[in-house]
């Protein structure tokens, strides 16, 4: 008989010393495994402890060689999950994952193909680097090109994170952890100042298995009270939430700079990111994070203070760039989930089960806009086919328009309900709207 384990003995083997994951109710010990993953060690090692089955299902999506390398590290059986789990597979992300390869075989596609982010990403930082020098010019440069200067860059710095930095983050872009670690780690560390480290445990390890359930999401609150933010019925009330949708949009613009401060004192201090808890770090990803920070400090503030003398200057310039960069990130977020269109599962407190399958919560609580339109898809990363992108997060974003009508017909055979809107001003206003009701108890219904 198979040992049994619970979750909080699996949790304890969270090291390269002694990695164990649970998949589909199977407990392994990669620790062997590690140095041959083909996806690299960082993934397995962010993995370590924890049940991985439906972040595993989503990165293996046209594959099946796990199936037959993963016996041989098997040691037992899960006797108790951490967290309730999605109901079983029906066959409707299966059908997903089979027409989508059949449509990357067809057409000879590769689906992490690198070059159509690299040119991408040329033109964003030749643009980032002439706004740099004109918004930090020592020369007589006007108030007024400065400022725009300074917007440009914050706008472009938004653009690489949304294309080549997230694509990296999901091991998208490329085709190896060589390519993913390089590409993430240069634009988000050493070029935009925030941690990769940080980004993985609240993006693809809470974001991307459990969106939109409380508790579990880092993009939610996870507390009951004390949240700048009511979303979530489970949480209590408060009047000030009754101006939610006016106070929030304002705070959007410091999302930038929040990140960068609890990449810190959360990931690397506390050892978490919000419900998310993070695995020890060894003194590579110490070493990596204050190198990054330093030399984010120096070219952004340092720098530019020695060019400009008056700090009041530079203050004011990356204030500017960088709450630009804020809005820019946050309103492509938000608009994704927190919609009056986006399922919430267990949002009531007597909740305790999750009644659908990973794949079908991650089509009911996402929402897309302006399919087909190109400006859209490229200011956004491609996060208006965000659908898309929670079933297929190891897929360059760049094959998303032609991937979303294969997604959407199977959905209508399962009778999955997709969410689409026409704009993304249309998708903005049922975000606003979702923040006034919920702020609102008279109105609150969702």
């Amino acid at each position: 008989m198979s040992a049994k384990y619970s979750w909080e003995e699996v949790a304890k083997h969270n090291t390269a010393e002694s990695a164990w994951v649970s998949l589909n109710g199977k407990v392994y010990d990669v620790t062997q495994f590690i140095p041959n993953h083909p996806g690299g060690k960082e993934y397995l090692l962010i993995s370590a402890g924890r049940d991985c089955t439906d972040l595993f299902n989503s990165y293996h999506p046209f594959t099946k060689k796990p199936d037959a390398i993963l016996p041989k590290y098997q040691i037992g059986i899960l006797s108790r999950c951490e967290l309730n789990s999605f109901q079983p597979d029906s066959g409707f992300y299966k059908e997903c994952k089979e027409k989508v390869w059949k449509y990357f075989e067809e057409n000879n596609l590769h689906p992490k193909s690198p070059w159509y982010g690299l040119w991408r990403l040329f033109f964003i930082l030749l643009t980032m680097s002439i706004t740099y020098c004109l918004m930090n010019s020592i020369f007589e440069v006007s108030v007024l090109t400065r400022i725009i200067a300074a917007i440009i860059f914050g706008s472009c710095q938004g653009l690489m994170l949304v294309h080549q930095m997230h694509d990296a983050s999901h091991s998208a872009i490329g085709f190896g952890p060589l390519w993913w670690r390089i590409i993430g780690r240069g634009t988000m560390e050493y070029i935009a100042g925030a941690s990769m480290t940080a980004w993985h445990h609240q993006h693809v390890l809470g974001h991307h298995v459990y969106t939109n359930i409380m508790g579990s999401d880092p993009d939610l609150p996870f507390l009951e009270s004390g949240d700048m933010r009511y979303l979530i019925k489970r949480q209590i009330w408060n009047q000030i939430y009754q101006y939610q949708h006016i106070y929030m949009p304002f705070l959007y613009g410091l999302l930038g700079i929040k990140f960068r401060i609890q990449d810190f004192t959360w990931t690397f201090i506390n050892e978490c990111n919000g419900p998310i808890r993070v695995n020890p770090l060894g003194v590579g990803e110490w070493t990596n994070h204050i190198l990054s920070k330093t030399w984010f400090l120096f070219y952004r503030v340092f720098l530019p203070l020695y060019l400009f003398v008056s700090w009041k200057d530079c203050l004011i310039y990356f204030l500017i760039s960088e709450i630009t960069t804020g809005y820019f990130l946050a309103f492509n977020f938000q608009v994704s989930h927190i919609s009056t269109e986006c399922y919430f599962p267990a949002s009531e407190k007597f909740e305790k089960k999750l009644k659908e399958e990973w794949a079908v919560n991650q089509v009911m609580s996402s929402l897309d806009y302006a399919h087909g339109d190109p400006i859209a898809t490229f200011f956004s990363g491609a996060l208006n086919y965000q659908t898309v992108h929670h079933l297929f997060p190891g897929v360059s974003q760049y094959h998303y328009p032609a991937i979303a009508p294969i997604v959407l017909d199977v959905c209508k055979k399962y009778n999955v309900p997709y969410n689409v809107v026409s704009s993304f001003s249309e998708a903005l206003a049922l975000h606003l709207r979702y923040l006034y009701e919920m702020g609102n108890p008279n109105l609150c219904k969702f």
